[in-house]
């Protein structure tokens, strides 16, 4: 999972590089977060479900130092699923899991979008070099 936050650290930095910003209106996955049979289960879908969306926003926009406040966040809520799914049936906990995965895999999408769009933005061709004749 660390591997997971590096990845997403690092494409949002890669993202950071290029030019203008568009706007997000939340990940699709936090929209239609799933409820269940725990309070603490809840409570952890809600605070995810926000701080992602605080965390693809501020990807989208190009927020450096939102982004930086919020990785340590991100990655303690995180750590916290374990202790949300311990109340859960063995459905429900895999239900969490799969959820707390497409989320992360909509805020890689998110980050990746940005790069992509930030390279298609650079102006003009690479700059090559001349090659030059070498003389005996």
């Amino acid at each position: 999972m660390k591997f997971l936050h590096a990845a997403i650290i690092a494409i949002a930095l890669l993202a950071l590089t290029g030019c203008g910003g568009s706007k997000s209106s939340g990940l699709p996955a936090t929209q239609n977060a799933p409820k269940f049979a725990t309070a603490t289960a809840n409570d952890f879908v809600k605070n995810f479900s926000q701080t992602a969306n605080d965390y693809a926003a501020a990807i989208t926009a190009r927020d450096v130092a939102k982004i930086n406040t919020l990785t340590p966040q991100l990655t303690e809520i995180l750590n916290k699923r374990h202790a949300a799914a311990k109340g859960l049936k063995l459905d429900e906990a895999k239900k969490l899991q799969v959820w707390v995965n497409s989320v992360m895999q909509q805020v890689t999408d998110a980050a990746a979008g940005v790069a992509v769009e930030s390279k298609s933005m650079s102006v003009g061709p690479p700059i090559k070099k001349k090659r030059t004749k070498k003389t005996k």
